[in-house]
């Protein structure tokens, strides 16, 4: 057994301990610094995926708060008028499961179809996948209901998300508070 000495023992402690205090500092700064920027980034994300849902001539109302736990997928939702007349809403969904987190903006008609979505944020671990086999595909389909319920493209357990956040974002505005 080798001895150490307790004073050198002693300042190996306290040095690890002052560079781990030191790198917490260095890490809440960079936090402080960037998090507004961070913040601003994906408002700015979300204003630009709200026109690419219904078109640069959409006016949008101010975001109401989803806070059902039937919905919990949702977060929130923006009423959609084009030339003064109501056409649906779009509304921010997400979903998490053990392959990682899809966020999507959801276009719902006022006739309860389904209509154009974004992905704001999808870390699948078969992401590529989703996108091109699932999402991609209700993107470019005419009949979007169809697409939704096939979700058997390779990232089932994505798909099958996709699925639930786009059903509910309907079935709220089918059976919440609809104006």
């Amino acid at each position: 057994m080798i001895k150490v000495p307790w004073k050198h023992a002693f300042y190996v402690g306290g040095f690890l301990a002052a560079l781990c205090g030191v790198l917490g500092l260095v890490i809440a700064g960079g936090d402080l610094l960037t998090r507004n920027t961070i913040s601003a980034n994906k408002v700015k994300k979300e204003q630009d995926g709200l026109r690419k849902v219904y078109g640069d001539n959409a006016e949008f109302s101010e975001a109401v708060e989803v806070k059902d736990d039937a919905y919990a997928s949702i977060g929130k939702y923006w009423t959609v008028k084009i030339q003064g007349d109501e056409v649906g809403r779009v509304y921010s969904t997400s979903g998490t499961n053990s392959y990682g987190t899809v966020s999507l903006l959801v276009g719902v008609n006022k006739n309860y179809s389904l209509g154009n979505i974004v992905v704001l944020e999808n870390t699948e671990s078969y992401a590529a996948t989703l996108e091109e086999k699932y999402l991609d595909v209700y993107k470019n389909a005419e009949d979007k209901e169809s697409v939704v319920d096939n979700v058997k493209c390779g990232a089932t357990f994505g798909a099958s998300m996709c699925r639930d956040m786009i059903k509910a974002a309907q079935n709220h505005y089918k059976g919440g508070d609809a104006k």
